[in-house]
């Protein structure tokens, strides 16, 4: 079994790795910029031009900080960080294979398929390709929910200590990473400090978990506080504060039922129904259903799998009480870095004879359907085009989010529901293999769409990087004219300067801060004083490097 364990594990590195190779720089901005140059920053290099953008949290930045300090190449800095997201996807496999044989009671050859099922759920593959934060989430998720199996199984006070530990740093990691892993936070603090009440926990492990939590929210703190004042200029929006007023102002609560409806669609979905599986089974052991014996086996890290799962559905929903995009209504992001437990756990209980499944197909067909009627009403006052780095699990064309997208989805994932019941009651061994097959052709349209999709209309054929003209002239100071903004061309060309401060200027209103600036190409006719002389420019963009004659 580990033979297998480590085959799989490198396949699934591999074949991230060659996606990777072709890739040129970031896609995802100001996302990718913000993690990128806090990296820098925290290696002791220069600060970008994050003003205007979001804050991102420095937990993933750590992680490949190093790698800043083995070259100032940055796009061997950038391929060298998509090799580490290649080895933390890969890593998804043995945890999730460890969670299911030591703490959900899965025997082995039927955990091994579930893990690497769940291990190749699509966004892990297409997240795996962005200097996203969800690459740490993906494998400590698995870690955190491990070590509160450990903790809940310990038979003596040391382990029990030992494992508070791990879970306390767990914890504080997610947090770390990203704020929505606040749901995890509180969930576990919550969750201990009541086995500790009702004396399932020893004192000593309680007060573990807690100590070395609060201990790295303190870090946090202090990491981020870091980064604001030298990466974000001092200050940083309070995202939390700015959605909660948008929240309770206009239609703020009905935006978010509806988004927490097309978010819950979207996790049954994109699991081709395993999570509705998982969700189904709590429900009857909470509700006191089914045969005693089969309730008395439902692990304990089931039920806490769920309700954070209830909970990131939560945040995610109220994080969007003004739809600028339509993916947002169906957006999955957030709570798919749990994802991949939820169809290993799945895949088991199906696997185990565990679930009944005559009435389950049909209620979950009529659910799906139903929700897909629903949603299509909603999606009528949404505009724009859908972001599938969002929503990578759908298992359908992503275009404008209609009748036919909707509609279409749902039918994949029906057939992909009956696909997996006939093989849990004909041919269980092969369950694992049918929920690869069905992730496989997800996976292979989000390797094109986003990744590669998204690597043309960026990085276009004939696209060279600024930094060989930046350093032949010795730019050390550049302005960028917000009049002609380009989101491409004020964040992702920060990458590619190194050595290059950026400040913000409004050509129309002042002059430029440096005589090296970024702008238009009509910026000559519009400021003929200027004298100017183009010395590189962005291919497929409107964005010209200039040196000001007169300055």
């Amino acid at each position: 079994m580990r033979n297998r364990l480590i085959a799989g594990t490198l396949a699934l590195f591999a074949a991230r790795l060659i996606l990777s190779v072709a890739r040129s720089g970031p896609l995802l901005v100001a996302d990718e910029i913000g993690y990128l140059t806090n990296a820098r920053v925290l290696t002791g290099g220069l600060e970008g031009q994050l003003q205007n953008a979001p804050f991102y949290r420095g937990g993933y930045s750590l992680l490949f900080s190093p790698f800043l300090d083995l070259s100032s190449d940055p796009s061997l800095v950038y391929h060298l960080v998509l090799v580490l997201n290649a080895a933390l996807a890969a890593s998804v496999f043995p945890l999730l294979y460890v969670l299911l044989t030591r703490y959900a009671g899965v025997e082995a050859r039927t955990a091994l398929w579930a893990a690497l099922a769940g291990a190749a759920y699509p966004a892990v593959t297409v997240l795996s390709q962005v200097a996203m934060s969800e690459n740490a989430l993906f494998p400590l998720a698995c870690v955190w929910l491990i070590a509160f199996g450990g903790l809940l199984a310990a038979r003596d006070p040391r382990g029990s200590l030992l494992w508070g530990m791990g879970l306390g740093a767990s914890t504080a990691a997610l947090w770390t990473v990203h704020g929505r892993m606040v749901t995890a936070v509180v969930l576990t603090a919550v969750l201990v400090a009541w086995l500790g009440v009702r004396r399932r926990l020893p004192p000593a492990a309680v007060a573990a978990v807690l100590v070395v939590l609060a201990a790295g929210i303190l870090g946090t703190h202090l990491l981020n506080t870091y980064l604001i004042d030298h990466n974000y200029g001092g200050s940083a929006p309070n995202e939390a504060n700015d959605r909660l007023s948008s929240f309770w102002g206009g239609h703020g609560p009905l935006t978010a039922a509806a988004n927490l409806l097309g978010q819950a669609w979207y996790l049954v979905v994109s699991t081709f129904g395993l999570a509705a599986v998982v969700f189904a089974r709590v429900v009857a052991r909470a509700g006191g259903l089914g045969a005693e014996e089969d309730r008395e086996q439902l692990p304990p890290v089931t039920p806490i799998l769920v309700v954070l799962t209830v909970l990131l559905l939560l945040v995610s929903a109220g994080s969007f009480p003004v739809r600028t995009r339509p993916d947002m209504l169906i957006y999955g992001r957030y709570v798919e870095v749990v994802t991949p437990v939820l169809v290993a756990l799945g895949l088991a209980m199906l696997a185990g004879r565990k679930f009944p499944l005559r009435i389950f197909r049909p209620l979950l067909a009529l659910a799906l359907f139903s929700a897909a009627i629903v949603l299509i009403g909603v999606t009528a006052s949404d505009s724009g085009d859908p972001n599938r780095f969002n929503i990578s699990g759908l298992p359908f064309v992503t275009a404008q989010l209609g009748s036919a997208i909707l509609i279409g989805a749902a039918l994949v994932a029906g057939a992909g529901v009956w696909l997996i019941s006939v093989a849990s009651v004909r041919a269980p061994r092969y369950l694992g293999a049918v929920a690869l097959a069905l992730f496989l052709p997800v996976v292979v349209y989000g390797a094109w769409n986003p990744v590669l999709r998204s690597e043309r209309d960026v990085y276009p054929s004939g696209w060279t990087s600024p930094e060989p003209v930046a350093e032949a002239h010795g730019i050390r100071s550049l302005g960028y004219d917000t009049d002609h903004y380009d989101a491409i061309g004020l964040y992702a060309y920060q990458w590619f300067l190194p050595q290059t401060s950026v400040r913000l200027f409004r050509g129309a209103h002042e002059p430029p801060p440096s005589r090296y600036f970024l702008s238009g190409r009509s910026w000559p006719r519009e400021h003929p004083e200027t004298g100017t002389v183009e010395l590189w420019s962005a291919r497929g963009r409107d964005q010209v490097l200039w040196r000001a004659g007169r300055f």
